[in-house]
């Protein structure tokens, strides 16, 4: 199978510049580590098939090269391990085809699992002169706060966090409070706690119900406070995090996705977030 075949249909012009990010942080990460004695690491979570078919433009398809591919063509100090990581099994399958084609230069593994067991693992093996940058980006809410946690607590990982803000807009209703148990605990397994209640506010003409239990709620109207929310529960985990996250939006305008920056190693965290920071602003 070509990689053109096992290319996922999904995104556009926003996954164009979410990959030219990633790209660019990697290629100068690597180089400043060149002569530190570390040994580097490229962890992908939802790592795909490996290519991207975004279907830009009405005439034909646009076939990226996905994350997995950045991060292999990576070529002044190229990663001493990678890790792609699928739930599906196909595009575990294609990952390993895509691992098989550079074996004689890296070191690298294709992993069927979920990302959210397996990071947590990967990040409790890493060694004193480790050091890795992470990739978390899901199609949704998959990522789960104990994971990013994770990453955070192991003081060696730098990462990139795609924030499904669309998504987590869509659970919070623009009336009342969040009454499904199913969206409550995809909320609270995102945030990792119930902080994002307090995206439901007083409406501004408050009422009492029929039994005078309390005033109304709606849902906090934009997105900048769903996006200060999580990065507040960032900060509270990880050494620094970037303070220009980049909002990728649809074709109409519509904020589908939030790129993120944390780092967790105290002593790198300040050179980690400039350079985000400015690749994010560039962008």
């Amino acid at each position: 199978m070509t990689s053109e075949e096992s290319a996922q249909s999904f995104g556009g012009p926003w996954t164009q510049d979410k990959l030219r990010i990633l790209g660019e942080y990697l290629a100068i990460y690597t180089t400043a580590l060149n002569q530190q004695g570390f040994v580097l690491h490229y962890v992908d979570a939802f790592a795909g098939s490996g290519a991207v078919d975004t279907r830009a433009d009405l005439e034909g398809r646009e076939l990226l090269s996905g994350s997995p591919q950045l991060a292999l063509s990576v070529t002044d100090k190229p990663f001493d391990h990678l890790v792609f990581i699928d739930s599906d099994a196909s595009n575990a399958e294609s990952l390993q085809r895509l691992i098989v084609d550079r074996a004689e230069t890296h070191r690298a593994e294709s992993v069927h699992a979920d990302a959210n067991d397996y990071i947590p693992w990967f990040c409790a093996q890493l060694e004193p002169f480790d050091r890795a940058v992470v990739f978390l980006d899901p199609f949704g809410t998959q990522v789960e706060w104990s994971t990013v946690e994770a990453i955070a607590r192991s003081r060696k990982c730098d990462a990139w966090i795609l924030f499904p803000v669309s998504t987590v807009r869509r659970l919070l209703p623009r009336k009342g409070v969040v009454r499904s148990p199913g969206n409550e605990a995809r909320l609270t397994s995102v945030f990792g706690d119930d902080s994002w209640r307090r995206l439901q506010r007083p409406a501004q003409q408050q009422r009492l119900d029929l039994f005078g239990d309390g005033p109304d709620l709606e849902t906090a109207s934009g997105i900048d406070e769903i996006v200060d929310a999580y990065m507040t529960r960032l900060r509270s985990v990880f050494a620094g995090v970037a303070s220009n996250p980049k909002v990728l939006q649809n074709s109409n305008n519509a904020a589908l996705y939030v790129l993120m920056f944390a780092a967790s190693n105290p002593r790198g965290a300040n050179l980690a977030i400039r350079l985000a920071d400015h690749i994010l602003t560039r962008w």
